[in-house]
């Protein structure tokens, strides 16, 4: 179910262009498999069938194992009869374990053991292998699973990437005004039901269309890139820095009331204004200012509209003043 899910929405991305890659290529062999068992010969049988197509190691120890398992593996083949351990215990505790329950689990047990084979199916156990091994039915079934596990991966990992784009600006790697909309409703509901304030900052680049005609966009890309990586590197780790669009930038800071927010924002101008941005394919560095507006959230009735205005209202108050400096609106 899992699979056919997002095998949907990779199609889905695919078609809005957001997607891409070969799943097609994604194959069953060449897999990094551990054998956990205790039975010394039946796991050398095992090891040597297995080495001829993919890379198997052997351990009878189960912390041994999971430390293996853990280390990228495709496959866990585990001995569920073994004398030595738990092998429904270690598989249990396999498909727990956040950074190993993706891995599938093949699990040997004897031709019918019908109670263990029910158990080990209920805890996760992907498919069954019964003894004595027959090694073609073995292959058949190491090569499905991990050709299952490639392709789940790379479903994932293709989803993860495309809801990363869509809350991403492209050209500066801050969030974008969709994702900042999101988070800073949820930020204003909770400030006007009695929690910490929110501010905002609302920074607009001085005079950038004039920096866009002198040298040209690609020049003014440059600017925009340079602008966003001191932006991000003076907020704190849980503020919010967003490309609201074009030349204007949003900062989102939680639990912060409007005295900080504006020394904040006074210590971002002139990291600006004081070190010039020196840009590719100019010789001398270029003069960048900016001009910023703070708000921050003021009762019951406030809403992330009102907010912003606030703060695009102190941006156009600034920029009148001359441009280059900190402006503050209370309400």
């Amino acid at each position: 179910m899992v699979s056919d899910e997002l095998r949907q929405r990779e199609a889905s991305g695919r078609r809005m262009g957001v997607i891409e890659g070969a799943a097609t290529r994604l194959g069953g062999g060449g897999g990094r498999i551990v054998v956990l068992d205790d039975h010394e010969r039946q796991a050398q049988r095992i090891f040597d069938e297995l080495a001829v197509e993919h890379r198997p190691v052997v351990e009878s120890d189960p912390d041994k194992a999971l430390i293996a398992v853990r280390a990228r593996a495709d496959l866990l083949i585990v001995n569920i009869v073994a004398k030595d351990f738990d092998g429904l215990r270690f598989a249990a505790q396999v498909r727990s374990d956040e950074a190993t329950r993706h891995v599938p689990i093949l699990a040997v047990v004897d031709q019918g053991d019908r109670a263990r084979s029910v158990k080990a199916l209920e805890i996760g156990i992907n498919d069954l292998l019964s003894r004595p091994i027959d090694p073609e039915e073995m292959a058949a079934r190491v090569r499905s699973l991990i050709r299952q596990k490639r392709y789940t991966d790379f479903l994932r990992n293709n989803l993860d990437s495309s809801l990363e784009l869509a809350v991403t600006d492209p050209l500066t790697g801050l969030h974008n005004r969709r994702y900042m909309a999101g988070q800073l409703g949820a930020l204003v509901r909770r400030a006007t039901r009695g929690g910490e304030p929110v501010a905002c900052l609302l920074v607009d680049i001085d005079h950038f269309k004039r920096i866009n005609d002198s040298f040209g966009h690609d020049i003014g890309d440059e600017v925009l890139k340079e602008f966003a990586v001191r932006l991000a590197t003076n907020v704190r780790a849980i503020d919010l820095a967003c490309r609201f669009g074009g030349e204007e930038f949003v900062v989102i800071k939680p639990d912060t009331a409007l005295e900080d927010a504006h020394r904040i924002a006074e210590r971002l101008r002139l990291h600006v204004s004081g070190s010039p941005f020196r840009v590719g394919g100019l010789e001398d560095p270029l003069n960048v200012t900016i001009s910023i507006g703070v708000a921050s959230t003021i009762g019951t009735e406030d809403t992330p509209d009102s907010l912003l205005k606030r703060a695009d209202e102190a941006v156009y108050i600034a920029k009148a003043g001359g441009r280059n400096q900190v402006v503050a609106k209370a309400a």
